[in-house]
């Protein structure tokens, strides 16, 4: 049997090959985004052994908690692999992935608290009590999925742990909050990520091959709470627009999608329907709609945002032909990212096709700057998008 596992949920990123229980894994290089390095990385690896998508048996992908974006282009790029050559999928949460990565490094038993930074100052964890020779999925789990901050989770975890028996603090929360492991579970010992966790999610993905579906039943791990929550509580803002009339809202109806999706077609070619930007809002968590109103009560113009940890990702804003050059974009704009700020935002990003130079110039106004470019990135007509960011917010 063939598993090739993706894991999406670092900033590198990893894969690997499971071929009758002999695994390769390779990490990826974080100067790229996921996005530019998938596929490739996994037909990479599958060419460096002599074989092709069609030799695959199994396909399995880290699911999360981790990046948001990181997670979308993962699942997204395993479900388009898996769909295409009409083979089985399974998903491996991260956190088990990380437990069984210790395990793939020390082989023995422990109780073993996986440790995730979830930026923030927060962190994701577990704690299960994992047993020599017992399948993962056996083991006791002591303490359950979650995320908060790292004081009040250690201290959690102290009345979780049995003192009498090993305890190993593995992952990258582990090591950028080491103090306050060291204070609160002075015994433990800390560990960074000891294995790539695609080759730890490959080996639990072989052990769990009877358990694969159909690609489109992934589904991601998020556990923390959603922002949206935090921005639903506040009362409907009124903007200051220079006709003295906008305001700025939430999408919250049918009617508002429908407004959205005329104002894509307006605007793009490849637009939007209502259903895509309906199942967007209900099925993540970090997704915001904006609406600008003009004084009539005409939705003009839209932002369509993620708040993924503590950047704002930008990804579709669009202006009423008849309402364009008088400001519409600037103020909306400002307005979300002020709202995100406010959430723990302290960067921005977005793509724009490299011949709108009114675009540029507006998100130059308000300190976005070039950092990298998506080559064909656009289609009718095909174009490079420039990657942009704003890292001086708030």
């Amino acid at each position: 049997m063939i598993v090739l596992a993706l894991e999406t949920v670092t900033r590198a990123g990893s894969v690997a090959l499971w071929h009758d229980g002999t695994i390769d894994a390779r990490v990826g290089s974080p100067s790229h985004s996921h996005a530019e390095r998938l596929p490739g990385d996994l037909l990479a690896l599958l060419e460096a052994h002599g074989l092709t998508t069609t030799d695959v048996d199994v396909y399995a992908v880290v699911t999360g908690p981790g990046s948001f974006t990181g997670l979308r282009v993962g699942i997204a790029a395993t479900q388009g692999l898996a769909l295409a050559g009409e083979r089985r999928a399974l998903g491996i949460p991260t956190l088990e992935a990380l437990t069984a990565a210790w395990r793939l490094h020390a082989d023995g038993s422990a109780q073993v608290l996986a440790c995730l930074d979830g930026q923030r100052g927060e962190v994701f964890t577990s704690l299960i009590d994992v047993i020599a020779e017992q399948p993962l999925e056996a083991c006791q789990v002591l303490v359950a999925p979650g995320v908060g901050a790292p004081d009040v989770t250690a201290t959690r975890m102290a009345t979780a742990v049995d003192p009498s028996r090993p305890l190993v603090i593995v992952g990258d929360g582990a090591v950028r909050y080491a103090d306050v492991w060291r204070r609160r579970l002075p015994s433990a010992e800390l560990l960074d990520t000891p294995r790539p966790l695609a080759e730890a999610a490959a080996g639990l993905a072989a052990a769990r091959a009877d358990q694969a579906g159909a690609p489109h039943g992934l589904r991601a791990v998020y556990l923390r709470r959603p922002d949206v929550e935090i921005a639903r509580d506040r009362a409907v803002a009124a903007a200051d627009g220079p006709t003295g009339g906008w305001t700025i809202r939430r999408a919250a109806t049918a009617a508002d999608l429908v407004a959205v999706e005329a104002l894509q077609h307006a605007t793009f070619t490849n637009p939007w329907n209502a259903d895509a930007i309906r199942w967007e809002l209900e099925h993540t968590d970090v997704a915001r709609l904006y609406l600008l109103q003009d004084r009539e009560g005409r939705i003009i113009a839209y932002c369509a945002c993620w708040i993924v940890f503590d950047e704002l990702h930008i990804n579709s804003l669009a202006v009423d032909p008849a309402s364009r050059r008088l400001g519409v974009a600037r103020h909306l704009l400002r307005h979300v990212m002020a709202e995100a700020a406010a959430a723990g935002v302290t960067a921005a990003t977005l793509e724009v096709r490299a011949s709108n130079e009114p675009a540029r110039q507006l998100y130059a106004a308000l300190h976005f700057e070039v950092e990298g470019l998506r080559r064909d990135y656009y289609r009718e007509p095909r174009e490079d998008a420039l990657i942009l960011w704003n890292r001086r917010m708030p």
